[in-house]
């Protein structure tokens, strides 16, 4: 059986306040594909391939996003309705003294933060004992986490946002103008590089890695005791 081809079209609210969608340029919504409950299956609907966005060149495809209630449903983040309190937490501890509808909003916020870093493979966890061996004398970075309330155009709280920073303005290294220069791969030469290893039958592997060990926030509580980060930054080359 072959995969089915997928159709561009539009989304459009009905009578029922019901998500439809009506392929091509239709418009007659009896004859759409009813979606409900958007707002809650609209991720696990575009990850698997039900859903997707179009794309930018098609003007007319998924013009419904520009709707507040689409673009609410289809970003990730956690709903800062139901705070009590406006004033964001200072620390990861003081979630122990909010109100347990707050700290849960608040621990959800935080997660959303770390798991997104952790999905992406931002670093890796090490324990003391190997941050001994690793790191050779070398000091880690202190890290910090910084929670915001975000607003919508309302003045109204939206989202309850976690940012993990790591403070690099406390490397005790003494750096020079050229070995602070960030050197950023252009796609122009990362798609050059590609394309002779694949003409010489090459493998693209890292190289000039700069590896670097973070300390965890005080009170994290996601990452065990006593344990790191172990941070690297590569370069792209051919071998």
């Amino acid at each position: 059986m072959s995969k089915p081809k997928h159709k561009h079209g539009r989304l459009y609210l009905d009578d029922t306040n019901q998500w439809v969608f009506c392929a091509g340029k239709n418009i007659d919504l009896t004859q759409g594909t009813v979606l409900p409950d958007l707002s809650a299956t609209c991720s696990h609907l575009m990850a698997t391939g039900q859903l997707f966005q179009g794309h930018t060149k098609f003007q007319r495809v998924f013009q419904a996003r520009a709707q507040t209630h689409l673009r609410d449903c289809v970003l990730r983040h956690v709903s800062a309705h139901g705070l009590h309190s406006l004033v964001p937490p200072s620390s990861l501890k003081n979630h122990s003294n909010m109100l347990p509808s707050d700290k849960q909003i608040w621990d959800d916020a935080y997660n959303e933060e770390y798991n997104g870093l952790s999905n992406i493979l931002t670093w890796e966890v090490i324990t003391e004992a190997q941050f001994k061996q690793l790191s050779k004398g070398v000091k880690p970075l202190p890290s910090m986490e910084i929670s915001t309330i975000k607003y919508d155009a309302h003045n109204k709280p939206k989202c309850a946002k976690y940012r993990l920073v790591v403070l690099g303005n406390l490397d005790y290294h003494h750096w020079s103008k050229d070995s602070i220069a960030a050197p950023v791969m252009s796609q122009l030469e990362l798609r050059l590089l590609t394309s002779l290893a694949v003409y010489h039958n090459r493998t693209l592997k890292n190289c000039d890695n700069e590896e670097y060990y973070v300390k965890l926030p005080s009170g994290c509580p996601r990452s065990p005791p006593g344990t790191y980060w172990h941070l690297i930054r590569s370069l792209y080359g051919l071998r």
